[in-house]
């Protein structure tokens, strides 16, 4: 006789399994939807989230893994701003993930000529359930093999254009950082578009080739949204919420 519970136990066990390594493996990858686009002007404080990863076709049903940031932006400058989140999604599954940077603005857009804006950042992953559990693996690639504290650099370049007032359309270039093992490079080709429904809130929305310079074929994924043989195509949704801005001399009067 067919154990059914048993069977239906071991499912949801590989289940919770493969959506614990993908998470750990989009927060070690791709990461963070708000990038920003552009700085912040000086003063103003902007609460930011996103929620996406990469699609994963053979999934039952078929999803877009669902890692989420929550985090703030704060323009300290007419051209930098700093930034930070918290990884939502990681701490379900035994590890805390922040990361810290600031964007400087490079070239303001003129006529032709799109907007370029440059970050840095680090990315901090700690473990604080070490090791194989059922809810996280450590995976053939190593992508989430546990260790006490993993540390990656990150850097982004965008280029942006105003299509139409109030909307953002931007192409980026991601490259992230791992000096602990090999790989120790990842590049993500970014296409996004920012739409303001307000003069305080906006929607973002990416399409991302996650570590498109890595034969993903093996990994984790197994290939369900490679292009070629390399990287993850993954969509992520974020927004950006003004909560303070600096008052300016019209505003005094």
């Amino acid at each position: 006789m067919v154990n059914f519970t048993s069977a239906r136990s071991r499912s949801v066990t590989l289940h919770l399994r493969a959506f614990g390594a993908v998470c750990l493996l989009v927060g070690c990858l791709a990461c963070s939807v708000v990038q920003p686009v552009r700085v912040l002007p000086e003063g103003t404080t902007q609460i930011t989230g996103s929620l996406g990863g990469p699609w994963l076709p053979n999934s039952s049903p078929a999803i877009i893994a669902p890692y989420l940031n929550v985090g703030a932006m704060h323009g300290i400058s007419e051209n930098v701003t700093l930034t930070g989140s918290l990884h939502g999604t990681l701490l379900p599954f035994g590890a805390l993930g922040l990361d810290l940077g600031a964007a400087m603005r490079l070239i303001k857009q003129q006529g032709v000529v799109p907007e370029l804006t440059a970050k840095a950042q680090v990315y901090g992953f700690y473990d604080f359930t070490p090791g194989s559990t059922s809810t996280r693996p450590v995976s053939a690639d190593g992508a989430t093999a546990a260790g006490a504290v993993r540390v990656l650099p990150y850097l982004s370049v965008n280029a942006s254009y105003e299509l139409t007032q109030g909307l953002l359309g931007y192409l980026a270039v991601e490259n992230l950082f791992q000096l602990s093992a090999a790989p120790n490079y990842f590049l993500t080709p970014t296409v996004g578009l920012q739409y303001a429904l307000s003069p305080t809130f906006s929607l973002q929305g990416e399409w991302k080739w996650m570590a498109a310079n890595i034969d993903t074929r093996n990994g984790i994924f197994q290939g369900q949204s490679t292009i070629g043989s390399t990287g993850n195509w993954g969509v992520f949704l974020g927004f950006n919420w003004t909560i303070a801005q600096k008052a300016s001399a019209s505003d005094a009067k």
